[in-house]
């Protein structure tokens, strides 16, 4: 049973019954900069200050807010242009932290603080993401980048088994897709370098080569589900309404087609890492294998691919692809099952 007061929304239920949570009522701001709940109690000053980024998809900003009478910390506030998607995309990333906090890995999804109407639009707050990057700005960070170099595919490995560890948590426990997991949806945090490491109940221990940190944001066209019509979705009016979720391997696919088709990352692979990410792309269509090889921008095409009824992936499901990473790259990843390592051996 989920209880979304926490994050002032008047929803309290399971994932079979997330359908309800967007027409639940939710807090506001007054005239005075206060946030109140849906019962008018005080949670919190909230103070909005400068604009990070005002485009097509809706408007960020930086914000401070009230832990208590003089203690203020730093938040960002989101306004997505598509407001009739707003209170889904900030349940499924409250849901989403939630989750990755049960395993350890909270610090891979900003934690969502409130949802709130300000000025008759639909608002949510969420902590910050200090010195990170996008993940294909960090890329060409790197010492080597854009010469064939092998510390370059560890440090893209790095980073995309951090990403298929959350999506393997976040699929077995809620059932999540994100449905647009592209480079720029992915914040690298340079200053949290560390291993990674997942207990999965007694059945297996994931370990991760210390590295920066992976973050997951965005949440705008997410959803979750059972494996067919989902409990809950954002992106509706741009996604199909009845996209089964979660799909198989569809989302580590997006992230791998994204990658593959930037030139700078092609020419920054060893043939041994490039040739890795191309075998991964196995599909069940012909027509879908014939599409990622047409040299158009992945935008122009992926959307209608994934939403399609029958599409899947099955060598990326995260459980497979994390293993295939083990046995091919005991450098990057360590895959211990009971007793036994997951390895070339």
């Amino acid at each position: 049973m989920y209880d979304a007061s926490e994050i002032g929304l008047d929803w309290k239920g399971s994932l079979q019954t997330l359908s309800s949570a967007p027409q639940s009522k939710c807090s506001f701001v007054t005239h005075d900069g206060y946030l109140k709940d849906y019962t008018g109690k005080n949670r919190c000053k909230l103070i909005v200050e400068d604009v990070v980024a005002d485009n097509t998809l809706g408007k960020l900003m930086w914000a401070k807010r009230s832990i208590d009478n003089n203690e203020f910390i730093d938040c960002l506030v989101k306004k997505p242009i598509a407001q009739n998607n707003t209170k889904q995309e900030a349940v499924i990333q409250w849901l989403c932290h939630k989750s990755l906090v049960d395993h350890g890995l909270g610090n891979h999804c900003p934690r969502v603080h409130d949802i709130f109407i300000n000025s008759k639009a639909i608002w949510f707050s969420m902590e910050p993401v200090y010195n990170a990057p996008l993940f294909d700005t960090y890329l060409k960070t790197l010492p080597g980048w854009g010469t064939k170099q092998a510390e370059n595919g560890i440090s893209i490995f790095n980073i995309l088994c951090q990403i298929a560890t959350c999506c393997l948590v976040l699929e077995r426990t809620i059932g999540f897709n994100h449905r647009d997991l592209k480079p720029d949806n992915i914040l690298v945090k340079t200053d949290d370098v560390k291993l990674h490491c997942l207990k999965w109940k007694d059945e297996f221990e994931i370990t991760i080569a210390k590295s920066p940190t992976a973050v997951l944001i965005d949440f705008g066209f997410s959803c979750l589900g059972p494996g067919k019509a989902p409990w809950i979705q954002a992106g509706d009016g741009v996604l199909p309404p009845f996209d089964p979720c979660p799909k198989v391997g569809r989302d580590i696919f997006m992230l791998l087609v994204f990658l593959l088709w930037r030139r700078d990352v092609r020419d920054s692979l060893i043939p041994a890492h490039l040739e890795f990410i191309k075998s991964s792309l196995h599909l069940t269509g012909d027509r879908w294998s014939q599409m990622v090889h047409l040299g158009r921008n992945p935008i122009d095409w992926i959307y209608m691919l994934i939403t399609e009824r029958g599409f899947q992936c099955p060598a990326l499901n995260p459980w497979v692809w994390l293993q295939s990473c083990a046995v091919t790259f005991p450098e990057v990843i360590r895959i211990q099952s009971g007793s036994n390592t997951v390895s070339n051996a």
